[in-house]
Order: structure tokens, then sequence, then C-alpha cells
């Protein structure tokens, strides 16, 4: 492991395997399994930098514990691009923040310390206007108290959004190699191919952005 060596038994059982599983072939394990079985080939590798995309995608309860356990026991420096908010808390010490305008904060911490810097920097530079009146004002109706999402609800409302842009991306990229006007003579298949795919993402895109829209809702009350 990180260049250390290790029996296999052990190692598969440090990445939750029954050690009876070396010789299962790959097409009999669960898609948790399959997930472990990759998180345990990449922190197999003798790195000293780790670059990590959604890593918390797709993943169950069980390996997401594993993932940060085996973050926090890396050697090495781990760089990770998330929507996870819950997980970055858990996980960094070092939070570079996009938020849109440009800017990167670098803020020691997870996710939670950034929104509190950002939430610290708008409220010194928003004025803040006070109105008084003679009359006693009306005491103001408290809001409408807000569903809180399940854990998956709010892994699909934090994660959506990057996943809806991730296929748009991909069904611009196929539409631009599909307005080729050779292609469909060179290479039918792939014309065909492409067809289909754009078909299936647009698919996934609508269904995507109705599910946001739901929770959406949900969150706002």
């Amino acid at each position: 492991m990180r260049g250390v060596r290790k029996h296999i038994h052990g190692y598969l059982k440090d990445f939750l395997f029954d050690p009876g599983m070396v010789e299962a072939k790959i097409g009999t394990l669960s898609g948790g399994e399959r997930s472990r079985l990759l998180l345990a080939r990449e922190f197999a590798r003798l790195s000293n930098l780790l670059v990590l995309d959604e890593p918390t995608n797709d993943l169950d309860l069980e390996t997401l514990d594993l993932l940060q356990e085996v973050i926090a026991d890396y050697d090495g420096t781990v760089l990770i691009v998330s929507h996870d908010r819950d997980f970055l808390d858990r996980t960094v010490t070092i939070t570079l923040g996009l938020d849109g305008s440009g800017r990167v904060d670098i803020v020691a911490g997870g996710y939670a310390d950034w929104e509190k810097q950002r939430q610290a920097r708008n409220a010194v530079s928003t004025p803040v206007r006070v109105e008084r009146s003679r009359d006693t004002a009306a005491p103001t109706p408290a809001p409408p108290q807000k569903t809180k999402l399940t854990y998956k609800d709010q892994r699909d409302y934090d994660l959506l959004p990057a996943r809806i842009e991730e296929i748009a991306a991909q069904i611009t990229r196929d539409e631009a190699a599909l307005h080729d006007p050779a292609l469909y003579t060179r290479d039918p298949a792939k014309f065909a191919a492409l067809t289909k795919a754009i078909e299936l993402a647009r698919s996934e895109k609508d269904a995507a952005e109705e599910r946001w829209l739901e929770l959406a809702e949900l969150v706002e009350g």
C-alpha cells in the first residue's frame, strides 16, 4: 500500500472485502464493491499527490466512511473537487472556494469555514438601512419551516447542478462532432452512435433538471 508491501488478504480487508473474495471476478461485484475496489487500486499506488474529482458520487454510506478514513491516513496531498459540502467539512484542511465571481478564496478549513468568511465579507460590504416608525410594527410572521431533506435528497440537491452542466457539455461536444458533413459517409456507425448518445443525454438532462426542481421546492418550503 503506497509503496509498502502488504499481504493482499489484509489489504482487501482494509477496504471492507472478505479475504475469500480475492479470486472473485469483477463482474460479480456489486456497485459499492466496485467503488471500493477502485479506491483500493488508487491508494495502492506509490505517490504523494492524489486528485479526486467528485469522489463521493454513487457511493453508499459504508464506502463513503471508508473513503474519509483512507484520505485521513494518506501521507501525501489530496486535491478534492466536490459539491458534497459535508464530505469536504469532514476531510479537507484547506479550501479553494469558487463562487462564480472570478475570485478564488483560500480558507483554512472546509466548506463551512469558507461560507462563514463569505458571510462576514458580505456583511461588511453591504450597507444596512434601518427605518423607524412612530407606530409599533406588527410582529413579522415566522417563515414556514423548511422540509428537511434526506441524506440522498441533499446529495442530489448539491450535486445535480454540476451533473446537469456536465451533461450539457457532453451534448454540445457530440452535436459539434455530428455537424461534420462528411461524418455520415465516412463513419455511419459513429454517426448513429452520436445521435443515440445525444438522445440519451437529453433525456438524462431533462430528468436531472426535473429532479432538482422538485428538491428546490422542498428546500424553499
